[in-house]
């Protein structure tokens, strides 16, 4: 009896440790589409907010900041949805899932980066660090170019933005993350998602 009491105990911390980012059903694509009416009137940085990381070593944190957004299947069900509904059209479940599926099995990472030449970003090397793993990426979309931009202090910098894509079989999806990149310069730019607190 005391064992299988402990065996229970285990199974709800096991149950409650690992809510992030679990698999897709249709109470959480309702979820979902919910969470997209209820922060309908938030800007998008604001709607991003809780799927954002900022680089590790910024000094402050705004939009002139490197930045990467985690596009779990939860944020991008609420993306879409609240772009059709920003559009006036009614959103289904059928639609949200045709969104889920052309990244099934995916992590994908909208990331912002900044640089001192045009083509600081070009040949850069992203992977994930997960304890002692190092999972490469499957997919980038880099541009070859950097747009200039003008930071609070008159400097002139370039900015990238960039898309990652990692495979979900390679990652724990309970545990953290560190998205690290080494741009052409050289420069290492790390950004911590703490998984097991996402959705």
């Amino acid at each position: 009896m005391k064992s299988f009491i402990l065996t229970i105990i285990f199974f709800l911390l096991l149950v409650t440790q690992t809510l992030a980012i679990s698999p897709i059903n249709q109470g959480i694509i309702k979820e979902a589409q919910d969470h997209a009416k209820l922060k309908i009137k938030d800007s998008l940085q604001e709607f991003l907010f809780p799927w954002i990381a900022y680089e590790e070593k910024a000094e402050k944190l705004n939009a002139k900041t490197e930045h990467s957004y985690l596009y779990t299947p939860y944020l991008l069900i609420a993306t879409d949805a609240r772009e059709k509904i920003l559009k006036g059209h009614d959103v289904t479940i059928v639609e949200s899932e045709e969104v889920l599926e052309n990244y099934s099995g995916l992590l994908s990472f909208s990331t912002l980066l900044f640089g001192e030449k045009e083509d600081f970003a070009k040949d850069a090397s992203v992977v994930i660090k997960q304890a002692t793993n190092i999972i490469k990426a499957y997919q980038m979309i880099i541009p070859a170019e950097g747009e200039k931009v003008y930071l609070d202090k008159g400097q002139t910098v370039f900015n990238a933005q960039c898309y990652f894509y990692f495979f979900e079989r390679d990652i724990r999806l309970d545990r953290p993350i560190v998205l690290s990149i080494i741009t052409t310069d050289q420069k290492e730019h790390n950004f911590y998602f703490d998984l097991g607190t996402m959705k």
